[in-house]
């Protein structure tokens, strides 16, 4: 199975704003690792990844988890703009969240985020999306990966 997991939900892993997110962060997370997923990102990801990783640790720090998890994910690097033109037009969704939307699209996976906003615009366009702090979704998301 191919997962495209939003930065959300990595910060929601990495940082405690509340437990349970955090604990389903990383129930997220211990599936993906045992089952062994493949984990794509768009190319953006990265950026986002070292601009929130930098804001919250220090240097070296940040730029030792960035490589810890940049080294166990897929990065899609060329998404072309007339998908990301469409999917915006579709959707009306923030930029960022046409790369992650192209980017589930481009490898026909299911995209994983604790952005709800983001899981509406990628149903909109037609792409397998879970919003896991919605409960309904959290367990039918864990039911699929498990």
């Amino acid at each position: 199975m191919n997962l495209v997991i939003d930065i959300s939900v990595f910060i929601d892993r990495l940082f405690i704003y509340s437990e349970e997110r955090s604990r389903r962060a990383r129930n997220v997370f211990r599936i993906v690792d045992k089952k062994g997923y493949n984990v794509f990102e768009p190319q953006v990801f990265g950026i986002e990844l070292a601009s929130q990783l930098i804001r919250r640790k220090p240097r070296d720090i940040a730029k030792r988890v960035y490589d810890e998890i940049i080294e166990r994910v897929i990065v899609v690097e060329e998404i072309g703009y007339d998908l990301l033109l469409n999917i915006a037009f579709q959707t009306g969704c923030r930029a960022i969240d046409t790369y992650y939307i192209a980017t589930v699209s481009i490898v026909d996976g299911i995209l994983i985020s604790a952005d709800k906003v983001m899981v509406t615009n990628a149903r909109r366009y037609g792409v397998d999306a879970y919003y896991i702090h919605d409960d309904r979704e959290y367990n039918e998301l864990m039911s699929k990966l498990q």
